[in-house]
């Protein structure tokens, strides 16, 4: 009865991978929860089907729709438009087919999105603001209660669609409601574990598992929606990791885990993480994204004795000025420490940097590449050079003045963190264009060691 479909995500200039990560974790808690409650639900997963052509996909599409009536549809900014193209697959079969939207891109413009889309095609009944493990399983409980009849617009059914919160739709001529901001914060760990059980092995087996460990970040950097998206820092409970380790291991067709997000937020966390995964019952290779600059010799021997495969870190930029304007709060020197430490204990690193931030010049720029070359990294490292992309919900598109940056480009396929979105007053597109080029020829010779 209910589908839940994730677009393809891989960018095209992406290499064909030799691993399959999962689909967005948040259909599988979706999945889990719907099938707690008994409702009939399948998800579809577009990465499985990247190799076909447009028109074999929209078959695959129309083939499996016809057994649902309610679709689940996630998307980021850059995805956004494929998420449209599938939802209009879908009301070509069925226009009474219930299509709803979630993720963080219409979390931020759902009043734009609804409005333009009221106007031009009529694909979306319904937007679930934020964390959707609450209001999407309220409000498909809701449209099965009423047989899936075109009700949306009866007196009966708006109060009791108004009674969920975070939701938005279109009501009868044209206008706009918003169910208001959910105020019941979602607790991590009484989460029913991700239904990978629902993943189809078509074309291959899933091999690496996206784990989440917390939602909601302390830190506020400027090009980064997920404080917003998530208003408050929470993490799980170590036992509802270990429950959910032995449940991927069960699974027999994952040779890897991901932990997200940064892991090393809570020392005490980090700590009693790192023992849980250093028992022989826990041991699978694994990697997680963790803030270096707090990283202590200590913390690097636990990720060590913890079977640590590789570690992801932001480092943006080495100059101070440029990091303290986008609210990214980290000395350059102590992220040198941190990856001498990481290092000590041959963990491999995935370095990320940010290219065209707010205050950024030629000098900061070359003073970046500096730092990079005169960090300890070896063949087994890799750094990733991103452009500064200003994703709804962040500060470079909610504050674009404040930070004195110009958009330029608002088709939103380019967010991407590969195309020049914005121009600030030192750094014109010409000149970005000539430090792109730069910084993805450094970027080659690390990842080609």
């Amino acid at each position: 009865m209910v589908l839940l479909i994730n677009p393809k995500t891989t960018k095209a200039s992406e290499s064909k991978r030799v691993f399959f990560r999962e689909p967005n974790t948040g259909l599988l808690y979706l999945a889990a929860i719907l099938d707690l409650n008994d409702i009939f639900v399948e998800i579809i997963d577009l990465e499985q089907f990247s190799d076909l052509n447009q028109k074999d996909i929209e078959k695959i599409i129309e083939n499996i729709s016809i057994n649902h009536k309610i679709f689940g549809i996630t998307s980021l900014t850059n995805t956004f438009q494929g998420a449209m193209a599938i939802a209009k697959i879908i009301k070509k079969i069925n226009p009474n087919n219930y299509i709803i939207f979630g993720g963080p891109h219409v979390s931020f413009l759902y009043e734009d999105i609804l409005k333009k889309d009221y106007y031009e095609e009529k694909l979306i009944d319904f937007i679930c603001i934020g964390e959707a493990e609450r209001n999407f399983v309220q409000l498909v409980k809701l449209i099965l209660k009423n047989n899936c009849k075109n009700i949306k617009n009866t007196s009966n059914f708006v109060h009791k669609i108004n009674s969920i919160e975070g939701i938005s739709y279109i009501k009868s001529k044209g206008k706009f409601k918003f169910t208001g901001t959910q105020t019941e914060i979602i607790n991590l760990t009484n989460l029913p574990l991700p239904a990978r059980y629902k993943l189809n092995p078509i074309n291959y087996d899933y091999t690496v598992a996206n784990v989440i460990i917390n939602r909601g970040c302390p830190n506020k950097c400027s090009f980064c929606s997920r404080q917003n998206l998530f208003k408050t820092t929470r993490l799980r409970e170590i036992n509802s990791i270990k429950t959910e380790i032995r449940d991927i291991k069960s699974l027999q067709s994952y040779n890897f885990i991901n932990f997200y997000d940064n892991i090393n937020i809570n020392s005490d966390f980090f700590a009693e993480f790192c023992n849980m995964l250093k028992k022989d019952e826990f041991k699978i290779p694994w990697g997680c994204e963790i803030r270096i600059d707090n990283l202590t010799e200590n913390h690097a021997k636990l990720l060590k004795n913890a079977n640590c495969q590789i570690v992801a870190t932001g480092i943006e930029s080495a100059n101070k000025e440029v990091l303290k304007k986008n609210f990214k709060y980290q000395n350059p020197n102590h992220v040198k420490r941190g990856i001498h430490y990481i290092k000590k204990y041959n963990i491999p690193v995935q370095a990320y940097f940010v290219l065209g931030l707010p205050g950024e010049t030629e000098e900061s720029f070359q003073e970046t590449i500096e730092f990079i070359k005169n960090l300890p990294f070896t063949k087994y490292d890799k750094i990733n050079y991103f452009m500064a992309t200003p994703y709804p919900g962040s500060k470079l598109w909610n504050k674009s003045d404040y930070f004195g940056i110009k958009i330029k480009d608002f088709n939103f396929l380019n967010y991407d963190c590969e195309h020049i979105i914005f121009e600030t007053n030192e750094l014109k597109k010409k000149m970005l264009e000539r430090m792109l080029k730069e910084a993805k020829e450094i970027e080659s010779y690390f990842n080609r060691k």
